[in-house]
């Protein structure tokens, strides 16, 4: 079998086929078409009957070839390629005894043989077909030459009574033309199928090497996405689970010249993701990161702890220096104020005296929630149902807060945690939402159960939370308000975080919203 495979062996032999066949009928074409040409032919002589004949041999064969090459075996394919060389090449030897002999342009068509013999069975095909060729014509040079064949044109008697000379130049001239052409042909075929082989083969490895890479590089921990301006080619399993941000952090990735061959780092909605871009192939970039969200968090929560035990040290020594003399300084104030009161009922310094009394008692409250804060208090923990709790600190704070609507709507679930710390935290909420309500609006309160989250919503139709200070709002100290501490939610913080739950602060389009995710069901 020919070294190429099998399947474009059959192919290439098809195409030979198709070729000769519209060869063949140009020759007929021609045929009827050259007495119109050409005066006083005789289109019904001995060889033109003998030429009609034969080229409608050679088509019907050429037809039958066409369907059988469909259907034989692999194992005859090359038996019945170099059956359809021989049976062309002797037919263009017979054509060339009726026109013209030697000298007939018809032989110049057997060199489509040898060339498709070079393409399919190489220089092994080329020097059978040559051999074949060169000895037809030589069989019929000597039959005509010996009278084994009759001269039935007169340009047959012209070339078959020159000298032998003349005539055996003639076929060494085609045997050299027909053998040159047909190695050509074969190399330029070999070296085609050679690189054909080896971009197949390259495609091969590189198919195999992009396989190996998706495979690998899916399992890592890091984010991998290969993309340009329109679409993502490749995303790894890592950076799959990224999906709602991955189109806006690429976005933006793109445009951050300080990323390209360098690592930045951004906040994308909730994530901190570090990051590098670097140039791919065809216009097309590879973005690599990896999330550092649970690595800020710890950080802030470090840093946090850090605030919290600063402030610890800062209250034992404010309790020591400042509460003692503040009890004292306001047990003063108040022995002053009925004093002055009894012996003079309107004086001037029964109002100062009251200033000092009001301003001492805030600071000792002030002292107080710093207590609250930083003391190190146990926590009891037991199963217990936040939606029973929430109805009765509800119930008590419409009590203080009649102008504020409240409306409670919250499933039954257990959760492990400490009962009275969740009271103050839900009253902690509620008391930050009527104070920015001016203690005038409504407070929607409701739940949502997914898996084993328990999400407690609280949203109010206050003025909302300003965008710039949604991180900092559960900070210790930090508040908008004149008159305010700062640790209220900063206090509902440290409790659900000591509860193994999570809480965001946000805003909607009527008001605030704060969100507690309890994420330890109770079994």
């Amino acid at each position: 079998m020919s070294p190429i495979s099998t399947d474009e062996f059959r192919n290439h032999l098809n195409y030979y086929l198709v070729i000769r066949f519209f060869f063949i009928f140009t020759v007929i074409f021609s045929f009827f078409l050259f007495p119109f040409i050409r005066e006083n032919t005789d289109i019904f002589s001995f060889s033109n009957k003998f030429f009609l004949v034969t080229t409608f041999i050679m088509l019907v064969l050429n037809i039958a070839s066409l369907i059988t090459s469909h259907f034989i075996n692999d194992r005859y394919l090359t038996f019945f390629a170099y059956l359809q060389f021989f049976v062309e090449i002797l037919f263009w030897v017979l054509i060339s005894y009726i026109s013209g002999g030697i000298t007939s342009p018809y032989l110049y068509v057997i060199i489509i043989n040898i060339i498709y013999a070079g393409i399919l069975m190489h220089e092994k095909g080329v020097v059978i077909t040559t051999l074949y060729s060169f000895s037809l014509m030589l069989f019929q040079g000597v039959c005509v030459k010996f009278g084994f064949l009759p001269l039935i044109t007169s340009e047959l008697v012209k070339i078959y009574t020159a000298s032998w000379e003349s005539y055996f130049s003639r076929l060494f001239t085609y045997l050299l033309f027909f053998s040159f052409t047909g190695f050509v042909a074969s190399r330029i075929t070999r070296s085609f199928q050679q690189t054909n082989m080896s971009l197949v083969e390259s495609t091969r490895i590189g198919k195999e090497m992009q396989k190996h890479f998706f495979a690998i590089f899916s399992q890592i921990n890091i984010g991998i996405v290969i993309f340009d301006e329109t679409r993502k080619f490749y995303v790894n399993r890592y950076a799959a689970q990224f999906e709602s941000i991955l189109d806006k952090f690429l976005a933006e990735a793109a445009k951050d010249a300080a990323s390209n061959g360098a690592w930045s780092e951004k906040k994308f909605n909730e994530n901190w993701l570090s990051y590098t871009v670097m140039p791919y192939i065809d216009n097309q970039k590879v973005v690599i990161f990896s999330d550092l969200t649970a690595t800020r968090k710890q950080e802030e929560s470090f840093e946090l702890q850090e605030k919290l035990a600063s402030i610890g040290k800062l209250t034992a020594t404010i309790a020591h220096e400042i509460k003692n003399p503040l009890t004292s300084l306001i047990g003063a104030s108040e022995l002053m104020f009925s004093e002055i009161k009894e012996i003079q009922p309107e004086s001037e310094m029964e109002e100062l005296i009251d200033i000092v009394r009001r301003e001492g008692t805030r600071v000792k409250t002030l002292l107080d929630s710093l207590f609250r804060y930083t003391e190190d208090t146990s926590y009891t923990i037991m199963e217990c149902n936040p939606s029973l709790i929430l109805t009765d600190v509800v119930t008590l704070f419409k009590v203080g807060h009649p102008k504020v609507r409240i409306s409670c709507n919250v499933e039954t679930f257990h959760v492990l945690g400490d009962a009275e710390k969740l009271k103050q935290v839900f009253w902690n909420i509620m008391t930050n939402s009527a104070e920015e309500m001016n203690e005038e609006g409504e407070i929607n309160i409701f739940s949502e159960h997914t898996g084993d989250s328990f999400k407690i919503y609280f949203d109010d139709t206050g003025p909302g939370f300003i965008e710039k200070n949604l991180d900092k709002i559960f900070d210790p100290f930090f508040s908008t308000k004149k008159r305010g501490t700062g640790l209220g939610l900063a206090l509902v913080y440290r409790i659900i975080t000591k509860h193994g739950g999570k809480i965001k602060a946000m805003n909607t389009e009527k008001g605030a919203r704060i969100i507690i995710d309890f994420g330890n069901k109770a079994e």
